[in-house]
């Protein structure tokens, strides 16, 4: 046999060996995923204050405070709890978690060291953006709520 010809059946074992192990990990995870999507389910998130490391305040001219999760995905239907800590010292910074609007109008304000839970109901598809208040424009992140059965 040629030397080209042994080359071009090489490859092609070699893609079809790809192409079928590509099919055995994707069916698996999809099945898996959109079984995830059927129902409602009951959702919970804990969501802290962090800060964004060796970032200059002052020279920036912004705060270096982040949320712990910049996105929180549920589905429509989905029962949500957020569980939201200031995990600044006494004498720290208030922070809030703040969605507003008609659909999620939510707003907890904490100071150091507290923290509150807030519950509600995913009833509307679509990304939503959450904010500190005090903390603008690092602290922030959004809720997407996936329309039922969207992967």
């Amino acid at each position: 046999m040629e030397k080209s010809l042994q080359i071009t059946i090489i490859v092609s074992i070699a893609i079809i060996i790809i192409a079928i192990s590509a099919l055995a990990i994707t069916i698996p995870f999809k099945q898996t995923t959109e079984a995830n999507y059927a129902s409602p389910q009951k959702r919970e998130f804990w969501l802290f204050n962090s800060e964004i490391p060796k970032f200059n305040e002052i020279k920036m001219g912004m705060s270096h405070d982040v949320f712990s999760m910049s996105t929180i995905t549920v589905n429509k239907g989905d029962n949500v709890t957020i569980h939201f800590f200031n995990t600044e010292l006494p004498g720290g910074d208030p922070h809030s978690f703040t969605i507003e609007g008609k659909t999620y109008d939510v707003n907890i304000v904490l100071n150091p060291g507290e923290n509150k839970t807030v519950s509600f109901d995913a009833t509307t598809a679509g990304v939503f953006p959450y904010e500190c208040t005090f903390h603008q424009p690092t602290m922030q992140g959004q809720l997407i709520v996936l329309a039922s059965g969207q992967p």
